[in-house]
């Protein structure tokens, strides 16, 4: 299967997540579906006001040419970062290499 972006993979995984839970009997509850009582329960729940920021963190060193290496790759970062470790945030769409480095530090 091939999507033209995250948008639409996400629309389709939600869609068969939803066709899922609607099929699938509730463990505790066998006269329902997990879908059904889901939606019993998410009255109670609370919303979740920002953006889910999902990625994957990795240490990595920065070598003397100012680069990282992550997941079989080298990536380049900023010159000052050479011999300190930093944080690499892979993120689905991008990477980030971070300074472990305080702000004022």
């Amino acid at each position: 299967m091939r999507f033209k972006d995250y948008k639409e993979l996400n629309a389709w995984l939600l869609e068969r997540c939803v066709r899922y839970t609607q099929a699938q009997r509730h463990p505790e509850f066998t006269e329902r579906s997990v879908f059904e009582v889901f939606e019993e329960e998410r009255a109670a729940l609370l919303p979740y006001r920002t953006p889910f920021d999902g990625y994957r963190t990795h240490t990595a060193a920065v070598s003397k040419s100012a680069l990282v290496r992550f997941d079989h790759n080298r990536y380049s970062v900023m010159a000052q970062a050479v011999g300190r470790p930093v944080e690499v945030k892979a993120y689905a769409e991008r990477h980030c290499a971070l300074s472990r480095r305080r702000a004022g530090g």
